[in-house]
């Protein structure tokens, strides 16, 4: 397995981003890869694994995108 790893920090927002990002965790299975995320002082902690490298690649593509819509809606006026 590869991995790779990502610290996003949106200030007050990182909480409720997380929390948004939860269920998807959950309705996201993939047998080629794993994704785990962590909030730690508010900083959003995203690992991906994956058996190869395009898996890998896809899966982080997929969860930063998951965090920038977050964080856009977010932060709408």
């Amino acid at each position: 397995m590869i991995y790779g790893e990502f610290e996003v920090e949106l200030g007050e927002h990182s909480e409720i981003v997380y929390n948004s990002l939860i269920p998807e965790l959950r309705n996201t299975p993939s047998q080629k890869s794993n994704i785990s995320l962590a909030l730690e002082g508010g900083i959003i902690k995203l690992r991906a694994e994956a058996e190869d490298i395009v898996s890998l690649r896809a899966a982080l593509n997929t969860w930063l995108r998951f965090i920038k819509i977050a964080y856009d809606m977010v932060v709408i006026k």
